[in-house]
């Protein structure tokens, strides 16, 4: 099972302007560079009777800047429970945006966040379905459907 790229891209930017006020605007996959600085990646799975994985990954930069809009930190610099907290909460509303678009009846768990630079996150068992990638104030994001196989 594929996710319509266009619905993903549609939930991303509406999330992304309701919670935080940032538009947001597809982009090539290629942009990304998230292999070269810092990111932030936050994963929710979902379970029922379709299984697997939603991954948001963010430069730390706009982890930062998500968890300023969020969280209304004003002129205060986010920690790094922060940008974890805030991206957890942005991977929970796009986890569950998706969850809704799948078929029959799931239910999604506790967002994780891993922070850290050139590293490599495993889904044991599942392949990816969907990848949507955004540019959001200067910074490109990625969001990964996985689907447990």
């Amino acid at each position: 099972m594929t996710l319509d790229r266009g619905q993903v891209a549609s939930l991303i930017d509406d999330i992304w302007m309701t919670t935080l006020g940032l538009p947001t605007r597809p982009t090539a996959e290629s942009a990304a560079g998230l292999d070269e600085e810092a990111t932030l990646d936050g994963l929710i799975h979902i379970a029922g009777d379709w299984q697997g994985t939603v991954a948001v990954q963010v430069p730390r930069r706009l982890a930062a800047t998500i968890a300023v809009r969020m969280l209304r930190l004003g002129d205060v610099a986010p920690t790094l429970e922060d940008m974890q907290d805030a991206l957890g909460e942005i991977a929970n509303m796009t986890g569950g945006n998706i969850k809704a678009l799948l078929p029959g009846r799931c239910v999604l768990s506790l967002p994780a966040v891993v922070e850290g630079r050139a590293y490599t996150i495993r889904i044991p068992s599942s392949q990816t379905v969907t990848r949507v990638a955004f540019e959001c104030e200067g910074a490109v994001a990625l969001v990964s459907v996985m689907a447990a196989t």
